[in-house]
């Protein structure tokens, strides 16, 4: 058992260290030129992650190709907002939102937090969804992978497992010999990094930037929505 104080801290990526809105929004703006006025781009794009999250399980099962599966996250997102995309429309807006995800920076505070923790010497790291490839050509775009090394990297498809599987956290626990009442998970997506993350017997802080609606049945052990809250937060 850990005596030393010590917690084993890890975060989501996507929408959690760098802002997802920002390169969708301008891949979106590129390619179908629509009035920014009267779309409510970050209600269109949590749908769209509603939409890949209910997918994910069938590429990772590989009843749907990687592509296929995001260009239909697309369509099906769109068209519950009126906005019907032909396929070659969603291509074309997943190509320019892929193309923009490598010229990213991480939210503000974010750095500041990460070599806090790091500096105190607890243990630090990642667990996200997603291909590996492109997962870490954000995390490097970020400059993450100067800061975290690689065995403290988790990405679903390089470990077979994904969030809100608690397999993943209770992998991580295993590999990096921690244990789940000394972890905390940072995340932006209720289903799978609050729930996820609580069902393994983890700590939860929940980054609710958007004031969104808390999901049942579940509570988070905190909740911020910017880091500068966060730091202050009582977590070690």
């Amino acid at each position: 058992m850990d005596t030393s104080g010590k917690l084993a801290i890890f975060f989501d990526l996507d929408d959690t260290l760098y802002d997802h809105l920002v390169p969708f929004r301008e891949a979106v703006h590129e390619v179908l030129a629509l009035d920014g006025s009267t779309l409510n781009y970050a209600d269109l794009f949590y749908t769209v992650r509603h939409h890949s999250d209910l997918l994910w399980p069938k590429y990772l099962n590989g009843e749907l190709e990687l592509e296929e599966t995001r260009v239909l996250r697309l369509e099906r997102a769109f068209a519950e907002y009126g906005i019907p995309l032909s396929r070659e429309q969603a291509s074309r807006v997943q190509a320019a939102y892929i193309g923009r995800q490598y010229t990213i920076e991480m939210i503000e505070g974010v750095e500041e937090q990460l070599r806090r923790f790091i500096s105190l010497g607890h243990k630090v790291g990642i667990i996200t969804n997603g291909p590996k490839d492109h997962q870490m050509n954000k995390l490097r775009g970020l400059g993450i992978d100067k800061l975290i090394p690689g065995e403290m990297i988790f990405i679903s498809d390089a470990v077979g497992l994904a969030k809100p599987d608690p397999a993943i956290f209770a992998h991580v626990n295993k590999v990096t010999g921690t244990l789940p009442e000394h972890s905390l998970y940072i995340g932006d997506t209720w289903d799978n990094d609050v729930v996820g993350a609580l069902s393994a017997g983890w700590k939860v802080c929940w980054y609710n930037p958007r004031g969104r609606e808390p999901g049942k049945d579940h509570v988070p052990d905190y909740t911020f929505a910017n880091y500068k809250e966060f730091s202050g937060l009582p977590l070690i």
